[in-house]
């Protein structure tokens, strides 16, 4: 099982054991999937205070303003008219001894939850830190969702919030949001606020209720790119032009970067079948054709020509090349550049 979709698994067992009142005294929560962690720090503190003591039993603490050696001195007080009290390290990455945790962690006390929330890079699991939080407690690695895992992790993300989804809305969804799990789970919850629990989530929702135009939209951009019917790609890039807020360069350059690099997989599994491609790529059925042609008529070098050219437009954006004037002019230009090869 690929690592994004294990801290899924992961996620959805620690969600149960936390509404189960399973509470462990020290949880590391790290990664780079933001939701997750924020997903599952919500739920301890639903779980662990009193809004009637939270005043006196519930602490923030910064690593860029807080030593570690301070949590220690309160983590071993006792809580006030309540059963537990909760601290909160964010940021914990920036903390500039967290080795002055580590003889807590030995002994923690069981009246105190402590949460080291550490967004971003993971503490490496051979270090002493990490090791002491492995022994005195819980750790959560909230690892990057793999491409080819988004679409069947956000599928069952959908059902487990009681709701159903076609796998067309569902690919437009992914696609839209560059596959970054954390956006898509933005936009579902969109989605949650205005369709009925319970409900097949259909086309015309993602639509409506994500902001995505039916005739317009970034899906439509690489299944014409992929057939090279260049007037409707110029039409749908006029459209994204003068709307740069809805579509910003960054997300489509990323969005079409995935596509094509899926594009080249294709290529390379020329004695595979569908299905094994499918489970491959994370390419659902309806949209093999597409992805097929595509690998045609982009065969060869050319795919190589078509991701270099889109780097290369990161690369001007991001000001590290020159010729970034700005959005519209090196979106025209690129669309136009990978049309040509």
């Amino acid at each position: 099982m690929a690592k994004g979709s294990s801290s899924y698994s992961d996620f959805n067992a620690l969600m149960q054991q936390l509404e189960q009142g399973e509470v462990l005294p020290v949880y590391l929560l790290q990664g780079e999937e933001y939701r997750f962690l924020e997903q599952l720090l919500d739920k301890i503190e639903e779980k662990v205070v009193d809004p009637a003591t939270a005043s006196f039993n519930h602490h923030t603490f910064y690593g860029k303003e807080t030593e570690a050696s301070e949590l220690v001195n309160l983590a071993r007080r006792f809580p006030m008219m309540a059963d537990k009290q909760l601290i909160v390290y964010k940021e914990a990455q920036y903390c500039r001894k967290p080795e002055e945790i580590e003889e807590y962690l030995k002994n923690p006390v069981p009246s105190t939850v402590l949460v080291w929330y550490h967004p971003g890079k993971k503490i490496p699991s051979n270090r002493k830190l990490a090791k002491a939080f492995a022994m005195s407690g819980k750790v959560f690695n909230a690892d990057p969702i793999a491409d080819k895992d988004v679409i069947p992790v956000v599928h069952s993300y959908i059902q487990d919030q009681g709701y159903d989804i076609e796998p067309k809305p569902l690919h437009l969804l992914v696609e839209n949001s560059a596959a970054r799990f954390s956006v898509i789970l933005q936009e579902l919850d969109k989605v949650f606020s205005n369709v009925e629990k319970g409900s097949k989530i259909r086309e015309e929702h993602i639509q409506k209720y994500v902001g995505i135009n039916k005739k317009f939209n970034i899906f439509g951009l690489q299944k014409a790119l992929a057939q090279k019917k260049r007037t409707q790609v110029v039409e749908i890039v006029n459209y994204f032009t003068s709307h740069t807020k809805e579509y910003p360069l960054v997300v489509l350059n990323a969005t079409l970067y995935g596509y094509f690099r899926k594009v080249s997989i294709v290529q390379s599994m020329t004695r595979s079948t569908d299905k094994e491609i499918m489970s491959a790529v994370g390419i659902p059925f309806f949209a093999m054709s597409e992805y097929r042609e595509a690998a045609r008529n982009y065969g060869g070098n050319k795919i190589v020509s078509v991701m270099d050219c889109i780097n290369d437009c990161d690369l001007k954006f991001k000001g590290i090349k020159p010729g970034g004037e700005s959005e519209k002019g090196l979106l025209e230009e690129t669309i136009l550049k990978i049309l040509s090869i």
